[in-house]
């Protein structure tokens, strides 16, 4: 939900009132050098830790358009629930095509096939199919729903399409369609799938199992054709993203770590889902980051991308390609480097709790102490990782009071707070950190 404002316009001495969402502020606004940035990914990727702070960002917005627009003149009417995903879109604009992200090609590569139940599920056996149980973790069919699904498949009713996203290795990651695959092998499971229950039309068959059918009721659902789209390797990332959310039936909006963690099955999706577990993550982080909606993973993900990758070099200024390239590099990471991530992972935790403790990743503003800031996380994480435990235990008086430094300087806030996914704020953040916080 965005915060709902109450603005008194003052124009040649009439006053008037005009409700409004921070949503109508997105117009485009220049930067310094030149580019544009839009004022809603402005106000998305900014912490606020008061309604003052965002009264204070809605005038630097609109001086230029609204001179006379003053800070007596605006009241909140809604409460400001904010975003704490600094580089989460607004998925409504995107819907509405306004505000896209990347190019729009006149159609999408996207292929279609009909597989029986008998060879889909094969695929699913082979590994040639993946499903992550977590993708979907909220969206769980009950008993009823899944034996309806096996009514309608035996009543030859026309099924929905199943939807997969195509890897470049040939494999299918289910994208809509999990629930009706997962039950499809559960039922015709060989050691014995659930039973029939709660059938309106075919009520004989309740309290049986697929072992239990008639072989011509078994090879009816064996035979059911499932339609199928493929998404092809080809179909930029940014796109991926919006077809997921356009097509997935579920009712639930899935979010972009979310997404990834659907695409990028594998070693990646396992190592983000151990490190947010582990206490010393939970500590340094004071407990800060919600695991709903896999914040913390992402999270942490920021963090080991630019630890793998490197900013000044390997980063080009689009964070979720950036991101995505993270996760396939790691799933294609042998197992010793898997495990020397988790250890970096867990000294620079440790290490920079030891240091600054409960202030630890938090921008503190208006004498509170502030809300944890990921863009933070992954440039002070990055100082620490690539120092000696002895020059950091040798300096840490030094380094405390350059933390000070490096939090009051303005520029370094505006890296952490404004746009934070743009290349050169990135470089900034960055270059700031080893500049300030390693002035021993």
């Amino acid at each position: 939900m965005l915060p709902r404002v109450e603005v008194k316009i003052v124009n040649n001495g009439e006053s008037s009132f005009e409700t409004v969402t921070i949503r109508c502020l997105a117009v485009d606004v220049l930067n310094a050098d030149g580019s544009k940035t839009d004022i809603l990914d402005l106000f998305k990727e900014r912490v606020y830790n008061s309604k003052n702070e965002l009264v204070e960002f809605i005038l630097q917005q609109l001086a230029e358009r609204e001179p006379d627009i003053r800070k007596e003149n605006i009241n909140f009417t809604g409460e400001d629930v904010l975003e704490d995903d600094a580089d989460t879109k607004n998925e409504d604009l995107y819907r509405n095509g306004s505000l896209y992200p990347y190019p729009m090609p006149e159609e999408v590569d996207i292929g279609d096939g009909a597989f029986t139940v008998y060879e889909w599920l094969r695929k699913l056996e082979k590994h040639q199919l993946e499903i992550d149980p977590e993708f979907q973790r909220h969206l769980v069919w009950n008993d009823t729903q899944k034996c309806r699904f096996i009514e309608s498949v035996l009543l030859n009713i026309p099924l929905p399409p199943i939807y997969v996203n195509e890897d470049r290795s040939g494999k299918f990651i289910i994208v809509d369609g999990l629930q009706r695959t997962t039950t499809l092998r559960d039922f015709t499971a060989k050691e014995g799938g659930f039973r029939l229950k709660h059938l309106e039309v075919l009520k004989k068959l309740n309290e049986k199992s697929f072992r239990e059918l008639d072989s011509k009721l078994q090879t009816k659902i064996e035979d059911k054709q499932l339609r199928i789209y493929i998404i092809k390797p080809s179909v930029p990332l940014q796109m991926v993203y919006d077809i997921f959310n356009r097509i997935n039936t579920g009712g639930t909006q899935l979010n972009r770590q979310e997404i990834r963690n659907c695409i990028f099955i594998g070693k990646s999706t396992r190592l983000l889902k151990d490190l947010s577990e582990r206490d010393f993550f939970k500590e340094a982080i004071d407990f800060g980051i919600s695991p709903k909606r896999m914040k913390d993973r992402e999270a942490i993900l920021r963090f080991l991308a630019f630890h793998v990758f490197d900013y000044s070099n390997d980063y080009k200024g689009e964070l979720d390609d950036f991101l995505g390239s993270t996760m396939k590099r790691i799933n294609k990471m042998d197992d010793s480097k898997i495990e020397e991530l988790k250890n970096d992972f867990e000294r620079v935790m440790r290490l920079t709790y030891d240091f600054f403790g409960k202030r630890n990743f938090r921008l503190t503003m208006n004498n509170s102490k502030g809300r944890i800031n990921i863009a933070l996380m992954e440039s002070i994480g990055n100082f620490f990782a690539h120092k000696e435990d002895g020059f950091l235990e040798k300096n840490k008086e030094k380094i405390l009071r350059n933390y000070d430094r490096l939090l009051a300087n303005k520029t370094f806030q505006e890296s952490i707070s404004l746009a934070t996914g743009d290349k050169q704020r990135v470089k900034t953040r960055f270059e700031l950190v080893e500049k300030i916080l390693g002035d021993v």
